[in-house]
């Protein structure tokens, strides 16, 4: 199993509809709204490293995401 942490800067005035969206796309473990530099948090998990690219790729893609930074998960503790 490989997870990743991706931190999202979004059109505050569209936060809500972005969360909608994000839930619904499989693979998205959990999606939390931050206050700070990004706007939403969201944790993905994929059984493979090529799944999990495809999954970040298309939130990548989202109308409304501004910019991402992805944080593969290197080892759970």
């Amino acid at each position: 199993m490989v997870n990743a942490y991706v931190l999202i800067c979004c059109d505050l005035a569209s936060s809500e509809k972005v969360v909608e969206d994000l839930e619904k796309i499989d693979g998205v473990q959990e999606v939390s709204p931050v206050s700070g530099v990004y706007d939403i948090v969201v944790r993905l998990s994929a059984s493979t490293e090529e799944e999990l690219k495809s999954i970040y790729m298309n939130i990548r893609k989202m109308k409304k995401v501004l910019t991402t930074i992805t944080l593969i998960v290197s080892k759970t503790l």
